[in-house]
Formats: C-alpha cells, sequence, structure tokens
C-alpha cells in the first residue's frame, strides 16, 4: 500500500478568502483543513490563516449575534432575560465594607432585599454572601479565642 504524499501548501490569496470563509460557516480547523486538503498544522502555525480563520469567526459571532437580538426586538421579556443573564447593565452595588459581624449581616441582608428586587443579579449576591459569611466566621473564630484567653487567665 503506497503512503499518502505529503504536499507543502502555498498559502494564496484564494485559499486565505476560502479559509476565511469557512470558518464564518462555523466550520472548525479540522474541517476546514479536510475540505481545503491542508494540514490542520498549516492552519494553527501560518498566520495569515490564522488571521484569517479569525476574521471568519468574528464575522459569524456578529452575524450571530445580529440575529439573536433581532428575534428578540418583538419579545421584551426574553430582552430582559437576556440582558439579565448575559450582565450587559451591571447594577452598582452600594454596600460599605463590614467592621463587625452585624455590619456584615446586615450587608447580606440589604444585598437578599437588592436581589429580590431585581437591583442587583445572583452573581453580586453570591459575592456578597461569601465576604460577609467569611467575615463573620472570622469574626466568631476571634471572639471564641478571646473567651478561651479569658477563661485560661481566669483559672491560672
Amino acid at each position: 500500500m503506497k503512503a499518502k504524499t505529503r504536499h507543502k501548501t502555498q498559502v494564496t490569496e484564494e485559499i486565505i478568502s476560502q479559509v476565511q470563509e469557512l470558518a464564518k460557516q462555523g466550520f472548525n480547523n479540522i474541517l476546514i483543513s479536510q475540505s481545503l486538503n491542508i494540514a490542520t498544522q498549516t492552519l494553527s502555525t501560518n498566520k495569515e490563516l490564522k488571521e484569517a480563520i479569525h476574521r471568519g469567526k468574528l464575522e459569524l459571532s456578529k452575524k450571530v449575534t445580529s440575529s439573536i437580538l433581532e428575534s428578540l426586538e418583538s419579545n421584551p421579556t426574553n430582552q430582559q432575560l437576556l440582558v439579565k443573564r448575559l450582565c450587559l447593565f451591571t447594577p452598582l452595588v452600594d454596600i460599605k465594607k463590614p467592621t463587625t459581624a452585624k455590619e456584615a449581616l446586615d450587608n447580606l441582608a440589604t444585598a437578599t432585599k437588592q436581589y429580590a428586587d431585581g437591583a442587583i443579579n445572583e452573581s453580586q449576591l453570591r459575592t456578597i454572601e461569601a465576604v460577609s459569611n467569611s467575615y463573620t466566621k472570622a469574626y466568631e473564630v476571634t471572639e471564641l479565642e478571646d473567651r478561651i484567653i479569658k477563661l485560661e487567665e481566669k483559672f491560672k
């Protein structure tokens, strides 16, 4: 059985254009390489071809995004869901840095209310929750250590 002969691809403007067009259609590097009989390594190492793939994928991304947004024009509910999901308009969270465990718990209560009212997203709530819980636990440990020290001093 005769081995397949390898050939070196001559990168021409036509090849670059074809690579970009296939990337624009959503082809991955393997499919592009198979379609044009170009080694996948050539696609990933040749600067001009890499740029053509990048341009094609960018065009595809713009086309898909535009199509999604156009389909949402008639549906405000889906628009709101998409905006929230993509965090396009992330609200600022006005919560001060806690200095006591009570302030940390107050921040958590405020954040929970803001989340329930739709003023902040779930990711922001989880961040505030993590910081508040961390602060509260650190405070509790410190307070417990202080009590132990006082008890040890009392029984010396």
